[in-house]
C-alpha cells in the first residue's frame, strides 16, 4: 500500500504546529472546557475506561506487538516483521522524547494517579495504539471494512477513555494521533517502493 507523500508531511506539520501552540500558549481554547464535560459525562464508564486504559499501557501493547511478531515470522514474513517493528518501535520511543521536549504538564483538573508520567504531550495512548493500529493496516493482505472500523473504533476508544478519565487534553490525543499517523504514512510510502 503506498500512501501519497503529502499525507504524512500535512499530518507532522499539524503535529509540530499543534506542538509549537501548546509549547506558547500551554492550552488551546476551549479544550479544558471540553476535558472538564467529557469527563462528567463519562463518569458512569469510569470502570470500563480504566481497563481500557491499563489494557492499552505500552507492556499490554509490547505483548500483542512481540505476538504479532511472531505470526509474521513463523508465517515467513520477514519484511512484513521489519516494517511493523519499526512501525511500532519508532513511536514508542520517540514519544517520550517528544513529551519531554513539549513539556506539557497533564490536566490538573483532578487528581492522577502516580503511575502516570508527568507530561502529556503527546499522548502516549494515542500515538502507540494508531500506530500499532496502522502498521497492522500495512501489513494486512486484505483490509476489509469491518476490521479497518475495528482498529479504528479501538484507537478512538483508546482516546475517549484518557478524557474520561481527565489524563489527558483532546490536543495531546490528536497530536499523538498526527504524528502516529505521519510515521505510519512514510511506511507505506517506503513499503509501496520496495
Amino acid at each position: 500500500m503506498r500512501t501519497p507523500l503529502g499525507v504524512s508531511v500535512v499530518s507532522m506539520v499539524a503535529a509540530g504546529a499543534l506542538g509549537a501552540w501548546v509549547v506558547a500558549a500551554d492550552s488551546i481554547p476551549g479544550e479544558r472546557r471540553l476535558l472538564i464535560r467529557v469527563h462528567d459525562a463519562g463518569r458512569s464508564i469510569d470502570p470500563v475506561m480504566l481497563v481500557l486504559s491499563k489494557a492499552t499501557e505500552l507492556v499490554p501493547l509490547g505483548v500483542v506487538a512481540a505476538g504479532v511478531l511472531v505470526v509474521l515470522l513463523v508465517r515467513h514474513r520477514p519484511a512484513d516483521a521489519t516494517l511493523f517493528g519499526a512501525g511500532v518501535a519508532v513511536v514508542w520511543a520517540v514519544n517520550p522524547l517528544l513529551k519531554e521536549l513539549v513539556g506539557r504538564s497533564r490536566p490538573d483538573l483532578w487528581p492522577l494517579p502516580d503511575t502516570v508520567s508527568e507530561y502529556s504531550f503527546p499522548s502516549g495512548h494515542a500515538a502507540n495504539t494508531a500506530a500499532l493500529a496502522g502498521t497492522l493496516l500495512l501489513i494486512l493482505h486484505s483490509r476489509p471494512a469491518w476490521v479497518v472500523g475495528l482498529l479504528l473504533t479501538a484507537v478512538g476508544l483508546v482516546g475517549l477513555s484518557q478524557l474520561v478519565l481527565g489524563r489527558h487534553y483532546p490536543s495531546d490525543l490528536l497530536a499523538g494521533w498526527l504524528w502516529a499517523g505521519a510515521w505510519v504514512a512514510v511506511l507505506g510510502r517506503w513499503r509501496g517502493r520496495t
